[in-house]
């Protein structure tokens, strides 16, 4: 048995990552690892151990439940920290690769709390480790601010990398394990959770968001935390790697990218030098990731997908072609080159390093090549007539006259499975009506990736200031409105999370400024992300820096009722009010006091109704 006093938890002398805001360090000693982030005032731990552990804390505390989630020991000498545990311990089966196989509460063998001090013992079986997390507080503000939660820190927020949702702080500890930001889902095709930098950026977003609406410091010591966690994971050539596929750790760029993006956020706030080198040794590993084609630079998916041998370790199938003049083994996915795309424009922008502009210029230019694509356009037209009448709720065809009905049956029994050798032969990813492909070679058909694509569209055009994109971003608002596709999406369960991507998407279009049009659908797309507790996009609160440059902050609302939308831009304040209930609402009645000089059109909010308000 492992003991340990948490009384002699200090902070590291010799970390091996320090910040700006805060530093890590981890010990390993025996059949105990610690790893420790230390902040001004309050310090995290993390305990790993191989064996069962008795852990002690001297001092005399109250248990208290936490309003942000797991418990509070409260000491009783205002003088003393106190402890907050956001998390019941867990016992887990780790491979070598670091991916979790199993997990379960770990067993209480004993545990006592008396005026003395508390003791813990957990055990667990041969073949599986015990993790806790323990937050050290030293300052009764910290205490406070988690004991007390407004209404917009528990309204629910959708992640972009497991699809899962974000509810309260503790919540970030299902997610961040023994200091690695893991995706909260067993992910295909081998059910292990991996390690994910899309849900580590869509939590910081959160927490910027939060920070900014609420002024509460906990929700910095959560973003550097997640920035100590990125980082440490960061491979010796600068790339992130993930093993979602195999035990190679092939690395995912998706997912790397997310990292790039979380550091160039936390850059536009503090220009730490460690952050700025990691950043550099990231994007020349990215930098270079990509098909030479006859069209351009195309960014590869994923690293097997590099070569045809990696290729043939993939759990999927695909159709090896040179269309285009690329690599057989190219599956020519459009969100990842536009991500890519995305991150390395960025870059520049905000550290001056213009070292990747010819192969940037080259991927947009690819981008717009295959975006514009129309071969076999009467071909495409006739699949298409029947092939978008499957994506129509069930409610919408269940209206539709017999023929169309039995050409909706073709369309799904024989256009759909011979889709993707037709785009093959016949290359393109826009369809006749707008709807657009998510890549050009595998067997399969993810028209959830519409959202997808939708988002990363506009986060291109936005980055690029090009106008190049729009035609397609409306092409896609015009064939998700006519079809009603959102709700196609939710009658399927392991589609549904489209509908995060899709209200992401919107939210970011939003801040280009009034658009009835786009109003009224990002309003919607909130009410069914409300109905259908998928979460709330993670951007919702203004805390996205790709996106926003300033820092305004929006009246909050009152009500669970109303949700509140920071579509403030170019430094002016502006927020989208939704009413997702089924009653009018008065605004001054759901909504915190509104400062002089903002643009009210209308005392009240009818149901399922949405207003603009601006200063």
């Amino acid at each position: 048995m492992i003991e340990l006093n948490l009384n002699q938890l200090l902070s590291q002398k010799d970390p091996h990552l320090r910040l700006m805001h805060g530093q890590r360090g981890t010990t390993q000693s025996g059949g105990l690892q610690q790893t420790g982030d230390i902040f001004d005032g309050a310090a995290c731990f993390f305990l790993r151990a191989d064996d069962a552990i008795h852990l002690k804390l001297e001092g005399s505390f109250a248990l208290q439940r936490c309003q942000s989630g797991g418990w509070m020991l409260k000491s009783r000498d205002i003088t003393e920290p106190s402890y907050w545990m956001p998390a019941t311990a867990k016992m887990r089966r780790i491979n070598p690769q670091g991916h979790i196989l199993d997990e379960a509460a770990a067993e209480w063998v004993d545990f006592d709390l008396d005026s003395a001090g508390v003791t813990i013992t957990f055990t667990a079986p041969q073949g599986w480790v015990v993790d806790a997390v323990l937050w050290k507080l030293d300052t009764l503000a910290l205490i406070d601010e988690l004991q007390s939660l407004a209404l917009v820190e528990t309204q629910g927020y959708f992640l972009l990398g497991s699809h899962t949702r974000y509810d309260y702080p503790a919540d970030l500890y299902r997610h961040l394990v023994n200091g690695w930001v893991y995706e909260d889902r067993y992910a295909w095709p081998h059910r292990r959770r991996i390690c994910s930098e899309n849900d580590a950026h869509a939590m910081h977003l959160i927490f910027e968001g939060l920070e900014r609406t609420t002024g509460k410091r906990i929700y910095g010591l959560l973003k550097t935390q997640l920035l100590l966690s990125v980082l440490s994971r960061q491979s010796e050539d600068g790339g992130f790697r993930h093993g979602e596929w195999t035990d190679g750790m092939e690395s995912h760029y998706r997912l790397h990218c997310s990292a790039m993006h979380l550091m160039m956020d936390s850059l536009c706030e503090d220009d730490d030098p460690v952050v700025k080198t990691a950043l550099a040794r990231g994007m020349h590993f990215i930098s270079d990731k990509f098909d030479r084609t006859a069209i351009g630079d195309w960014f590869y998916h994923d690293e097997l997908e590099t070569s045809e041998a990696g290729m043939r370790n993939a759990p999927f199938k695909w159709w090896p072609r040179r269309s285009l003049g690329k690599s057989p083994q190219n599956m020519l996915v459009l969100n990842t080159q536009l991500d890519t795309l995305v991150a390395l424009s960025r870059y520049s922008i905000l550290t001056g390093d213009t070292q990747y502009a010819t192969v940037v210029d080259s991927g947009y230019e690819a981008a717009q090549t295959v975006l514009s694509l129309r071969p076999m356009e009467w071909l495409y037209r006739l699949v298409f007539s029947a092939v978008t009448l499957t994506l129509l709720p069930t409610e919408q065809v269940e209206k539709l006259p017999l023929w169309k009905r039995l050409w909706k049956r073709i369309g799904w029994q024989v256009f759909v499975p011979r889709l993707p050798r037709l785009k093959t032969r016949f290359p393109r990813l826009v369809m006749p009506g707008g709807y657009i492909d998510r890549e050009l070679s595998l067997q399969t058909w993810a028209y959830d990736y519409l959202a997808v694509n939708l988002m990363d569209l506009v986060r291109a055009e936005h980055g690029t200031q090009r106008a190049a994109f729009m035609p397609y971003i409306k092409g896609i608002l015009h064939f998700c409105a006519k079809t009603g596709i959102a709700r196609r999406w939710l009658e399927h369960k392991g589609r549904s999370y489209a509908l995060g991507f899709y209200a992401e998407a919107l939210y970011l279009l939003s801040l280009h400024g009034p658009d009835q049009e786009i109003d009224a659908m990002f309003s919607e797309a909130l009410i069914l992300c409300v109905q259908q507790n998928i979460g709330l996009p993670p951007s919702l609160l203004g805390g996205n820096a790709e996106a926003q440059a300033g820092k305004d902050r929006v009246p909050q609302a009152v009500l669970k009722s109303v949700v509140v939308a920071n579509v403030s831009r170019s430094g002016r304040a502006s927020c989208l009010v939704v009413n997702t209930g089924k009653y009018p609402v008065k605004l001054g009645k759901v909504l915190c006091a509104i400062p002089e000089g903002w643009s009210v059109s209308a005392t009240e909010i009818p149901a399922l109704g949405w207003l603009r308000i601006e200063a």
